[in-house]
């Protein structure tokens, strides 16, 4: 019997049509003043879908951006398909940056499936830049495979004042030379994923103790100490920084006024533009925070911050808002308040960052990403452990015995399960991040007394200030306590009362198990303070008694 012909190999997918990126210039001579006026604006909306709302935004505005948020994002295979149906909406005109703002640690939308980073202190305390390149690019890695094409990342402000309110461990440090040093090596693995970087907020908003989403901060420096602040800045627009993020921070010593830094000629301008010679995009923080929209509204903002010398204007949350910014910016440029070489200049930087990003061309089918999704998660591990910072040490407390009978009190509930893992009969309790009812903070010290005095040795995890009480609680049963420091360092200098000091900069799974980890004796602790906790631990202190070293400045 004849042998059978072999089956034909299956024909390949077709592949989605390639657009070659068009010449900036001619695209730019074809657009109405509508479409370049919808360029300048990058949005938000609600849901996890385009709708008919959605498609009258960004369709019906030709938008040049789409920024996404928790709202928007329920799991990574969700946002994929939600990012490229945005992506398609404008599929046959000029495509949309897809932005996200995913920093790592507190700041974090996306945080299954993918690498989620323990955060920008926590690279600072590592003291290996190296980790920093490839944390921006396999970060962005994922952040391409699900769609996006920018993110709002990384924090380049020093945090030179430890009551900032806003910034603290979203930080690398608060010296400017670390992170210029790990914010240019973000900056460049960032990019060198092709992923569109827009750090921020220039002129810097670490100095400050208020929060620009309520009110305005003002910075006290004058232009020479704005300047030296300015050297993380710097350093990533030499290695070719994509785009710029302002500040709503006024700067009276450097401008003569009041006017936020987003609006301000002098800061956008004549720094950043001439003195600094940034030619990328500059896109402004959101205008419908309570320091610019109570003051000036929405709409009149963003023809100021276009004037000034921002290109484009961020309009994230209500629908009538950004409206009210599509009416005020058209009217503007039809009226010549905005001239037309200034609107010209802006979509011009706008559309150049498309081209050299590739988002005019074609992206793989969404399932063939996913494949790769997370493959890098164990970069998060590594960092964590290469954070932790010993401060103070008890020999027979630390490392912790197994053998001890262990108690955990903590707002983290992935410490415990860490603890647990390797203890399982240690007992716990979880308590709120944040009680204001008093008669339930009463409650939560006398559980954590109780719970202290069954145990050997109390572990305290921390997040904020409210929680120091509970360590002072569990020290006063006579119980050695330890503390773990999961959120801003600051509070590793006010718990005098404790044993053990660990500083983890992060409250995510990844530093959690670093720290367990380093409480049983499994890994050292070879981080360095990114920060001071004057007068008692300089900048750079930190113990490792595994490696039996003490690191210094």
């Amino acid at each position: 019997m004849a042998q059978a012909e072999p089956a034909p190999a299956p024909a390949p997918a077709p592949a989605a049509p390639h657009r070659a990126p068009p010449d900036v210039d001619l695209l730019l001579a074809g657009m109405s003043v509508e479409a370049k006026v919808g360029q300048m604006m990058m949005v938000g909306f609600g849901g996890m879908v385009v709708d008919e709302p959605v498609e009258a935004l960004v369709r019906g505005k030709q938008v040049g951006g789409v920024c996404m948020f928790k709202r928007n994002i329920a799991d990574a295979e969700q946002v994929g398909r939600l990012n490229d149906a945005v992506r398609a909406l404008l599929a046959d005109s000029i495509p949309p940056f897809i932005a996200v703002d995913q920093e790592g640690g507190t700041v974090t939308r996306i945080d299954e499936g993918m690498l989620v980073l323990p955060g920008n202190m926590a690279l600072g305390a590592t003291r290996d830049p190296h980790l920093a390149y490839e944390a921006g690019r396999a970060q962005a890695e994922d952040l391409w495979r699900l769609g996006f094409n920018m993110n709002l990342a990384p924090v380049l402000d020093v945090n030179i004042n430890p009551r900032n309110p806003v910034i603290g461990i979203r930080a690398f440090g608060d010296q400017p030379k670390l992170v210029a040093d790990f914010g240019a090596d973000f900056v460049r693995g960032q990019q060198d994923a092709n992923v569109a970087t827009v750090a921020k907020h220039f002129p810097g908003h670490g100095s400050v103790d208020s929060d620009s989403h309520k009110m305005l901060p003002v910075l006290a420096e004058n232009e020479q100490q704005l300047l030296t602040a300015l050297e993380p800045f710097a350093a990533a627009m030499k290695v070719g920084l994509d785009g710029m993020m302002t500040a709503h921070v006024a700067a009276p010593k450097v401008t003569g006024n009041d006017v936020p830094a987003t609006m301000s000629s002098r800061i956008l301008s004549d720094i950043l533009r001439r003195r600094m010679k940034f030619d990328g995009l500059v896109l402004t923080d959101e205008l419908e925070m309570q320091a610019i929209a109570d003051r000036f509204g929405v709409g009149r903002a963003a023809v100021m911050a276009v004037k000034a010398g921002a290109d484009m204007v961020l309009i994230p949350w209500r629908v009538e808002k950004k409206a009210e910014v599509h009416a005020a910016l058209l009217e503007a440029a039809k009226s010549g308040e905005l001239p037309m070489t200034r609107v010209d200049q802006a979509v011009r930087r706008i559309l150049r960052l498309k081209v050299r990003r590739g988002l005019f061309d074609a992206v793989p089918p969404l399932a063939e990403r996913l494949k790769e999704l997370g493959k890098r998660r164990s970069l998060a591990d590594e960092i964590s452990k290469g954070a932790l910072t010993l401060l103070r040490t008890t020999p027979g407390v630390f490392p912790v015995k197994r053998e001890k009978r262990v108690a955990v009190v903590t707002a983290e509930p992935s410490l415990v399960t860490a603890i647990q893992s390797r203890v399982p009969s240690a007992t716990a309790l979880v308590v709120p991040a944040f009680v204001n009812d008093l008669k339930k903070r009463d409650e939560l010290k006398l559980l954590t007394q109780k719970l202290a005095q069954t145990a050997d040795v109390v572990i305290v995890g921390i997040v904020n200030s409210r929680q120091l009480e509970l360590v002072t609680m569990a020290h006063l049963t006579g119980k050695p306590v330890v503390v773990v420091v999961m959120g801003l360092p600051y509070l590793g200098a006010q718990v005098p009362e404790a044993k053990v000091v660990l500083e983890v900069y992060s409250s995510r799974t990844s530093a959690t198990d670093a720290a367990a980890a380093a409480l049983f004796g499994e890994v050292g602790t070879p981080g360095k303070l990114p920060v001071a906790l004057l007068p008692r631990y300089p900048f750079g202190f930190g113990l490792d008694p595994v490696g039996d070293k003490t690191a210094h400045p």
